[in-house]
């Protein structure tokens, strides 16, 4: 794999942590590519399978955040840390496995980590660069705080 390849992957996977943090949400729905998927599953020991709690194609996904300015959810302020772990190269497509913690800070200032997880994610390469086809974030923690509009 070509240098190049592997820093624009690596790339646009923070950006995508970073268009999140920043309400950058149609920068982070143009990453996806237009038969694009966003996926948030977590396992739980008494289910014994994955549970999905978000499955959205890529013009769902912009109709939740395109409504998110909207609502008044106490997100709070986010900062995604994101760890590229490996990238695969396939022809025209890449397979990227990343880790990444989702930390909140409240009104009051206090911080405190969110989420935390993995990224599995399938991009295309294409005219307009590289895409994500299908992106399954994976959780570590289930008890997030309600609600929790927005993808991480």
């Amino acid at each position: 794999m070509s240098s190049e390849a592997r820093e624009a992957l690596r790339s646009a996977v923070h950006r995508s942590g970073r268009w999140l943090d920043d309400g950058r949400y149609g920068d982070y729905v143009g990453l996806f590519a237009t038969d694009g998927e966003y996926r948030l599953e977590a396992q739980a020991p008494e289910v014994r399978r994955p549970m999905t709690w978000m499955a959205l194609d890529r013009d769902g996904l912009r109709q939740l955040l395109d409504a998110a300015p909207d609502h008044q959810w106490p997100i709070g302020e986010r900062t995604h840390l994101i760890a590229v772990d490996s990238i695969d190269l396939e022809g025209d497509a890449a397979t990227v496995a990343a880790t990444f913690c989702v930390l909140r800070t409240d009104e009051g200032g206090r911080l405190d980590c969110y989420a935390a997880g993995r990224y599995d994610d399938l991009w295309i390469a294409g005219a307009e660069g590289w895409r994500l086809r299908r992106r399954v974030a994976t959780l570590r923690n289930r008890l997030l705080a309600v609600p929790s509009p927005i993808p991480l």
